[in-house]
C-alpha cells in the first residue's frame, strides 16, 4: 500500500456516530478518508495515512477531535467549516513535507541561494515545462532553516494579460497574507494591502521568502515592481517563462537536465536495458535540451506501450499527447477538466463530482506520471500539459457539469483557496453557455468589489452585461461599481436600464437608489428627487443612503434624525455605514465630541474583529482625528497659529504616532496655516510631504487629503501659477461633491477658487469662471446666510471677477 490516504479516522465504538458528519465533510472537499472500522491491517494504514484523527493523542501527526479536549490542537467536529478548513490545511502541510521528485540540480538551487544572498529579489526563468516552480519549491524546502519567517506562496499568474495581473495579485495576496496573519484583509485597496502585509510579516525581524509564479513576460517594470513587498526582511524569488520581459532583476536561467541527470530522470521511470539503451537515451537527452517533461513522458511510453527510444519525440507536446493517449478514462477526464480550468490548483472535490469516485486512484496515476501534483490542497495540472490537453479539446458536458460542482463550491463564502476557485470560475466562463457564463462570473466580480478593486470588477461587469440573460440586479450591482470608479453617467443610464427590467418592487427600489445616488454624486440633486428620494420605502440600505443625501444638501440635523430612529432596528452588516454616516453628520453639525465617540466605536468593532485595515475602519479613524482636533483647537489653541498646531501635531505623535490620523490632520492645518502667513514656497513644501504620507497610510479618496490638495493649489495661486493652482482644484471638486456635498463649505471654497484660478489663468474660460463663481456664492447665501467669511469671501470673488471682466474689454 503506499500513501493513498490523506486522513485516517480513529474512533472509539462510542464515538463512531458523530464522526459520520466529519467524514461526509471531508470527502466533499476531496480528501482520502479511511475510517479504522475498515482497515484491516491497521498498521498500514495508519503508516500511510497523511494525518490521523483520533479521539486522544500527543503524536505529532494526530490532530485531537474532541469538544472537551485540551490542549491546543483540539477542534470541535460539530464545527464544519472549521474542521474542514483546519483539516485540510494540516493535509497541506504534510503533503509539503513530502519531497518531490527532482532529479538534479544542485548548482541551481546554490545559485538561486546565492542570488537571494546577494539580491533581495530573483528571477528563475527557462521554458516550459523545465523545471522551474520545482525547483523553486525545492530551494524553499531545502533552505527552510534560512527563512525563520516562513514562505509565502503566490499564483501562478501568467494566464492573465499583464493589465489584469495586479487584480489577480490583489485577491491572491489578499488570502495567502490573511490566512498567515489571521486577519480578514478584505476591504483594503492594493497599494494599502501591500504595505499592511509587508510591515506585518517583517515585524519580527525573521526573513520570509514569498515566491510568485509564473509572472507574465510583458508585464511592464512598474507593474512588476509593484508585486514586491516592501520589507527589508522579505526575500522574492519570481518565476517567469522565457520571453521580452524588461525587467532590471538579477536572473537565474534554468537550462534543462545535463546528460548525467536526464539519464537518471530516464532511469527513475525505465531503465536502460544495455549499453545502447543508453547511449540512445543520452542522445535523447542531447536533442531535447534536458527537458524533464518530455524525458519522463518518453520514459513511461517506453516502459508501459513498448516504443522503441528511436522513435521518441524531442520536444515536450507530442511526447505529452504520447503519454496521455496512454491514460485510464477516468485519468483523462482528470486532464481534460484541468484543461478547461485556469492553470492553479483545483479540489479534488470537482473531479469526484464530474467524473466520480474513481478520481481519487486517477490522481494517484497522474502523480506518478508526472503529470500533476498535489498542492495547497488541490490538484495542479503541470501547466504545459494542460496547455497540450486544451488544444483541439472537445470539451462536450464537461463544462457544464464542472460549473455546477464549481457553483457549490463558490456558494460557500469561507472556500479555502477562494481565489484559486474564482480564477476557475473566469475560465470556465468561457466555455459554457450565457446563463452559466453569468453565474460563474457574478461572484468574481463580487471579490474584486469587495478588495475595493473597482475597476477590475467592472470590467468582469462589462462582460456579464453584454451577455444575454443579465438581469435588472445585475444592472443594479454595475452602476454601484462605476459610481465607485466616478462613471456617473454610465451608472445613471444602467440604473435606468435596471427600473425598465425590474421583475418587482425590491428590484425597482434597488435600481432608484443607485440612479439617485449616481445623480447626487454629480450634484444634480434635483434629478435624483425624483428619481428616487420622493418616495422613499423603508428599507435599512435605503435609510443610510437617505440620510447621507440629506447630509450632501447640507441636512444635517434631519440626516442626524432619521438614522436615530432606525440605528436599533439596522442589520448587523448596515451599522458600520451607519454609524460613519452618522459621525459625518455630527460633524457638520456643529457636534465633533458626540461624533468622535461614535467614530470609536466603530474603530473598536473593527479592531475587535482584526480588519484594522479595511476601509470603512480607515474612515473611521480619520473622522476620530477630525473630531479631537476640532476639539482640542477649540479648548487649547483657537487661535490656530502655526505654533499651536505644530504643537498639536507633536504631541499627537508622541501619543498616537507620526503617521496617526490625528497628527497628519494637524500637520495638514499647520501647512495651511502657513498661506495666511504669506508663505506659499514653504506651505507647498510641507503639505506635500504631509500628502505623500496619507496617500501611502490612508490612501487618495478622503476629505483630509483633499484638504491638502486644496491647500496645495492655494500655495500656487499666492505664487501666481494660476493655472497649476486650477488643475489641483480641478482633481478635487467632483470628489468633494461627491464625498460632502456640493454645498459643504470645503467644496464651495473649492468652487470659489476654481473660478477665480480659470479667470487668472489665461485659459479664455471666464464663462465657466463667471458661473462657478456665482453659483458658489449663490449657494453659500442659501446655505451659510450672509455673514460668513465664506460670503465675505463670494462677495470679493465676484468684484474681482467684474474687474477682470472691465479689463478684458478696455
Amino acid at each position: 500500500m503506499t500513501d493513498r490516504f490523506d486522513v485516517l479516522l480513529c474512533f472509539t465504538p462510542d464515538g463512531a456516530a458523530p464522526v459520520d458528519g466529519p467524514e461526509a465533510a471531508l470527502r466533499d472537499v476531496g480528501l482520502r478518508v479511511l475510517r479504522d472500522t475498515a482497515v484491516d491491517e491497521f498498521a498500514d494504514a495508519l503508516a500511510n495515512s497523511r494525518l490521523v484523527l483520533v479521539l486522544c493523542s500527543r503524536a505529532d501527526r494526530a490532530l485531537v477531535v474532541d469538544p472537551g479536549a485540551d490542549g491546543e490542537q483540539a477542534v470541535d467536529p460539530r464545527d464544519l467549516p472549521a474542521f474542514v478548513w483546519l483539516v485540510r490545511r494540516k493535509v497541506a502541510d504534510a503533503r509539503r513535507g513530502r519531497p518531490a521528485r527532482m532529479v538534479g540540480r544542485y548548482r541551481e538551487l546554490l545559485a538561486l541561494h546565492r542570488g537571494l544572498h546577494a539580491h533581495s529579489v530573483l528571477m528563475v526563468r527557462g521554458l516550459p515545462g523545465v523545471g522551474k516552480t520545482m525547483l523553486t519549491e525545492q530551494y524553499a524546502r531545502f533552505f527552510q532553516d534560512t527563512f525563520g519567517g516562513g514562505v509565502l506562496r503566490l499564483g501562478p499568474f501568467g494566464q492573465h494579460a499583464p493589465e489584469e495581473v495586479l487584480s489577480q495579485f490583489h485577491l491572491a495576496l489578499a488570502r495567502a497574507a490573511g490566512d498567515r496573519l489571521g486577519a480578514d484583509l478584505s476591504g483594503v485597496d492594493f497599494d494599502r494591502l501591500r504595505d499592511h502585509v509587508a510591515e506585518r510579516i517583517g515585524a519580527d525581524g525573521r526573513r520570509v521568502l514569498v515566491l510568485i509564479d509564473d509572472v507574465p513576460p510583458g508585464l511592464p517594470p512598474d507593474v512588476l515592481e509593484r508585486l514586491l513587498l516592501p520589507a527589508s526582511t522579505v526575500s522574492t524569488v519570481l518565476v517567469s517563462r522565457v520571453g521580452n520581459s524588461p525587467w532590471d532583476v538579477a536572473t537565474l536561467e534554468l537550462a534543462g537536465l545535463t546528460p548525467a541527470e536526464g539519464l537518471r530522470l530516464f532511469s527513475d521511470y525505465r531503465a536502460p536495458a544495455d549499453d545502447t539503451e543508453r547511449e540512445a537515451v543520452l542522445r535523447l537527452v542531447e536533442h531535447c535540451g534536458g527537458h524533464p517533461i518530455t524525458l519522463r513522458a518518453n520514459a513511461l511510453a517506453v516502459r508501459r506501450q513498448g516504443e522503441p527510444l528511436a522513435s521518441c519525440p524531442d520536444t515536450a507536446p507530442p511526447a505529452i499527447r504520447g503519454l496521455l493517449t496512454g491514460c485510464g478514462p477516468v485519468a483523462a477526464g482528470i486532464i481534460r477538466l484541468g484543461g478547461l480550468l485556469a492553470p492553479a490548483p483545483f479540489p479534488l472535490g470537482i473531479a469526484r463530482d464530474v467524473l466520480g469516485d474513481g478520481s481519487v486512484e486517477a490522481v494517484g496515476e497522474l502523480e506518478e506520471q508526472g503529470l500533476a501534483s498535489l498542492v495547497d490542497g488541490g490538484l495542479w495540472l503541470q501547466p504545459l500539459v494542460a496547455e497540450v490537453a486544451r488544444a483541439g479539446l472537445d470539451p462536450g458536458d464537461l463544462p457544464a457539469s464542472a460549473a455546477k460542482s464549481l457553483l457549490r463550491l463558490l456558494s460557500d463564502e469561507r472556500a479555502e483557496y477562494r481565489d484559486f476557485l474564482l480564477q476557475h470560475a473566469r475560465s470556465l466562463a468561457e466555455r459554457t453557455s450565457a446563463a452559466i457564463r453569468i453565474r460563474l462570473l457574478r461572484p468574481v466580480a463580487a471579490a474584486h468589489e469587495r478588495h475595493r478593486d473597482f475597476l477590475a470588477a467592472g470590467e468582469v461587469h462589462a462582460v456579464i452585461l453584454s451577455t444575454e440573460g443579465a438581469t435588472s440586479t445585475d444592472f443594479v450591482t454595475a452602476a454601484r461599481v462605476e459610481i465607485a470608479c466616478g462613471l456617473y453617467p454610465e451608472a445613471v443610464r444602467h440604473a435606468r436600464h435596471a427600473l425598465l427590467s425590474a421583475a418587482d418592487d425590491e428590484e425597482r427600489c434597488a435600481a432608484g437608489l443607485a440612479a439617485a445616488q449616481a445623480f447626487d454624486c454629480q450634484g444634480d440633486y434635483g434629478a435624483a428627487e425624483r428619481t428616487f428620494w420622493h418616495e422613499l420605502p423603508w428599507r435599512g440600505e435605503a435609510v443610510v443612503a437617505r440620510a447621507q443625501a440629506l447630509r450632501l444638501r447640507g441636512r444635517a440635523r434631519e440626516a442626524i434624525a432619521s438614522l436615530d430612529t432606525v440605528l436599533p432596528e439596522l442589520h448587523d452588516s448596515l451599522v458600520p455605514s451607519a454609524l460613519l454616516e452618522y459621525a459625518r453628520a455630527l460633524l457638520l453639525d456643529d457636534r465633533p465630541r458626540r461624533a468622535r465617540e461614535v467614530a470609536a466605536e466603530v474603530i473598536a468593532a473593527f479592531h475587535a474583529t482584526g480588519r484594522v485595515r479595511h476601509f470603512r475602519c480607515t474612515e473611521a479613524e480619520l473622522l476620530w482625528a477630525e473630531a479631537t482636533v476640532t476639539l482640542d483647537l477649540q479648548d487649547l489653541h483657537p487661535d490656530r497659529s502655526v505654533a499651536a498646531l505644530r504643537e498639536l501635531e507633536s504631541r499627537y505623535g508622541r501619543r498616537h504616532g507620526a503617521e496617526s490620523p490625528a497628527a497628519l490632520t494637524a500637520a495638514a492645518l499647520a501647512g495651511r496655516a502657513l498661506l495666511l502667513r504669506g508663505r506659499p514656497e514653504q506651505a507647498l513644501q510641507a503639505l506635500s510631504a504631509t500628502e505623500r504620507t496619507v496617500l501611502r497610510v490612508f490612501g487618495g479618496e478622503n476629505r483630509l487629503r483633499y484638504r491638502i490638495r486644496h491647500g496645495m493649489a492655494l500655495a500656487h495661486g499666492q505664487s501666481r501659477d494660476f493655472g497649476r493652482q486650477a488643475e489641483l482644484l480641478e482633481e478635487i471638486l467632483q470628489p468633494q461633491i461627491r464625498l460632502l456635498g456640493a454645498t459643504h463649505p470645503e467644496t464651495l471654497e473649492s468652487r470659489l477658487d476654481l473660478g477665480l484660478a480659470l479667470a487668472f489663468s489665461g485659459r479664455d474660460q471666464y464663462r465657466r469662471a463667471t458661473e462657478l463663481v456665482d453659483g458658489a456664492a449663490d449657494d453659500i447665501v442659501a446655505t451659510l446666510g450672509t455673514a460668513t467669511e465664506l460670503s465675505e469671501k463670494a462677495i470679493a470673488a465676484k468684484r474681482v471677477l467684474r474687474g477682470t471682466a472691465s479689463a478684458a474689454w478696455s
